[in-house]
């Protein structure tokens, strides 16, 4: 038989659900410990308790002598590894979720046919998808993939199941290196409805070019990321004047996107 839910667990739930929904917004002062015992009609200790676990978890911070505040868990990524949204998302403790805007199978333009390397007579699919992790927005995806080796999975879910994991599952395929880029750019009217931003909001463009271990271009992407709830960290080596020219992210070099 299960046991029911401690006060304070039922109060931290209620209160992230009004974070996540937007009721509280970045930044924004958070009720103190005494708004919120009368809101609740618990003791502080209760409150405390509840409050703890937001702490915990990033949705809050405490500015001395200012009060506490909202904030919102950032989600850590490696730019350096090649790694989909749904393991990402599993990685925090967050939901993964996607809904599919556009797919279509298409003849590239000349400037895609140039990046992935293909024939006249090849095709790719076009997809676009909108990622949230928690039921909130985080990335637009607009991508394309080589049809050739996308066609096995083409009519699955890619709504609920990742892209990378049914290729690996139903196909030969396999991934080898990827080349990623990182510009700034500001919100324009598909985020600013798809992302739930401001008009101008900054975000982060993640142009990705990915090969198959056999050296064909599987997939290119232009990747829109909300900067306030999604990080880049990388990793230097340490300055070397005799080690010549660096490498590219990824070992791959800038013929690439010639």
């Amino acid at each position: 038989m299960d046991q029911p839910l401690p006060k304070y667990y039922k109060i931290y739930e209620d209160l992230l659900n009004d974070i996540r929904k937007g009721r509280y917004q970045e930044n924004e002062l958070f009720p103190s410990d005494n708004e919120l015992v009368k809101t609740f009609d618990v003791s502080r200790g209760t409150i405390r308790e509840a409050i703890k676990l937001l702490f915990q978890q990033g949705y809050l911070i405490r500015k001395q002598g200012k009060g506490t505040f909202v904030t919102y868990k950032k989600i850590e990524q490696d730019p350096d590894r090649l790694i989909g949204f749904t393991e990402l998302m599993k990685q925090h403790d967050l939901k993964p979720s996607a809904k599919i805007i556009k797919k279509e199978i298409t003849a590239p333009n000349a400037n895609i046919s140039h990046l992935m390397k293909l024939s006249s007579r090849q095709y790719v699919v076009r997809l676009v998808r909108l990622r949230f992790g928690d039921n909130q927005p985080l990335i637009i995806e607009r991508s394309f993939f080589n049809y050739d080796l996308f066609k096995p999975i083409y009519d699955m879910d890619l709504e609920q199941n990742s892209i990378f994991e049914l290729l690996y599952r139903h196909t030969d395929t396999r991934l080898g290196n990827a080349l990623q880029r990182i510009e700034a750019v500001s919100a324009g009217r598909e985020e600013n409805a798809w992302l739930e931003v401001d008009l101008r909001t900054p975000l982060l463009l993640i142009k990705r070019l990915i090969k198959t271990t056999e050296g064909a271009i599987f997939q290119y992407s232009e990747d829109v990321y909300r900067s306030d709830r999604i990080n880049f960290s990388t990793q230097t080596v340490p300055y070397n004047p005799d080690n010549g020219i660096q490498k590219l992210p990824l070992n791959l070099t800038e013929k690439d996107w010639d």
